[in-house]
């Protein structure tokens, strides 16, 4: 069962990070050469917000707790920081709190504005690259957990 429970984690990892960086390198370069620039980041930001930030960011926040548990640590080890490895864990979660927050600002408030003002406009893609250096962030450490923290 931790084995589906890791595979679902990595896989909606891959969705939330691996989105972004699509967004970024793929998409922006392209779109913003075109005249309905906006629109089409809209469109694409709102499906993605529903997969990525609704459906993923979720999914991150469940799994994570199922794997936490298959490897034996509780939230007072995550608290009292008891290690390498909870306390590495502890700021890897308070990071997934802000990546999150940070979504939902971006996905509810300034993205569906973006098309009203520069100002939200250039909020919206602050927020977004905020969001993808977190992203990565969260990876590294991710990667720095599985070899012990």
């Amino acid at each position: 069962m931790r084995e589906i429970i890791l595979t679902l984690h990595i896989l909606a990892a891959m969705i939330w990070v691996g989105g972004m960086l699509f967004m970024v390198i793929v998409l922006s370069p392209y779109v913003r050469k075109l005249p309905n620039s906006v629109e089409l980041f809209q469109k694409v930001g709102k499906r993605f917000s529903i997969v990525g930030t609704f459906i993923g960011l979720p999914i991150l926040f469940i799994t994570g707790i199922g794997n936490m548990h298959s490897l034996g640590v509780s939230f007072s080890d995550l608290y009292n920081r008891t290690s390498q490895y909870a306390s590495l864990l502890h700021d890897k979660i308070h990071l997934f709190i802000l990546t999150f927050l940070i979504a939902i600002l971006h996905d509810i408030y300034f993205g569906p504005r973006a098309n009203k003002s520069e100002t939200h406009r250039k909020i919206t893609r602050v927020l977004g690259v905020i969001n993808l250096f977190i992203g990565l962030v969260i990876v590294y450490m991710a990667a720095k957990l599985r070899f012990g923290g």
